[in-house]
Parts: structure tokens; sequence; C-alpha cells
């Protein structure tokens, strides 16, 4: 019996040091990328507005996301599916604060999906 739990805490330790590997190896590749709309886009919980909000408060222009890729989602008001993986926000036009909330967040109200179409991120 002895044997199994240690056998269950090898594996749970050898998959944490698996994500965390992962986690680090995604990381190179993600970019903040500043708001230039005047749309003041939302995060989501997924690329689908139907899913909700994920609760920070909508970014502003001169506010940025931290995305490490982009994904096809909703096409709202004919503007595209773009849809940028967004890891955290920078209110830097109102609060200066920085949150970690993972969501998505519409690349046509981001920067007009600028950074899908220069390939500064690549797809999910």
């Amino acid at each position: 019996m002895r044997f199994a739990i240690w056998g269950r805490g090898a594996v749970v330790a050898a998959l944490s040091a698996g994500a965390l590997a992962l986690a680090t190896g995604s990381a190179s590749a993600a970019a903040v990328i500043p708001v230039t709309t005047g749309f003041g886009p939302s995060v989501y919980k997924t690329a689908h507005t139907r899913d909700g909000k994920v609760g920070v408060p909508d970014l502003r222009a001169g506010d940025s996301i931290f995305a490490d890729c982009w994904d096809r989602g909703d096409n709202i008001n004919n503007r595209g599916n773009v849809w940028y993986h967004t890891l955290s926000e920078r209110y830097t036009a109102t609060t200066g604060q920085e949150l970690f909330v993972e969501g998505w967040t519409y690349g046509a109200y981001v920067d007009g999906n600028e950074a899908f179409h220069e390939r500064s991120i690549p797809e999910c």
C-alpha cells in the first residue's frame, strides 16, 4: 500500500513538472498587444460571447493584453472571427493594474486583428 501512495506522488510530481515545462515553453510565443481601438473589448471565458465574461473590467484604448495565441470564434459585427487567448490584462490607461485572468478577447476590438495579420502570435 505504501508503494502505491509513493507511486502516485511520483506521478503527480512528474505531471506537475511536465505542466510547468509546457507553460514555460508556451510563454516564449506570448506577446503584449496594445488596445488600439475604441471598442472597449471584454475578456470572455471562451471565444464565444454566449459563454460570458471572466469578470475583469473591459479594456480601453491605451490598455493592453498579454496573449499567447489566436483561434477562431464568434464573428462580431462582420469584423472576422479572430480571438486572442489572453493570459493577463494591463489597465495602463485607467488604473495601472495588471490582472492575471485567463480568457479570450476579440481581435477586431483589441487591435483590428493587427497581431493576427502580422503573425505576432501563433494559432492555438
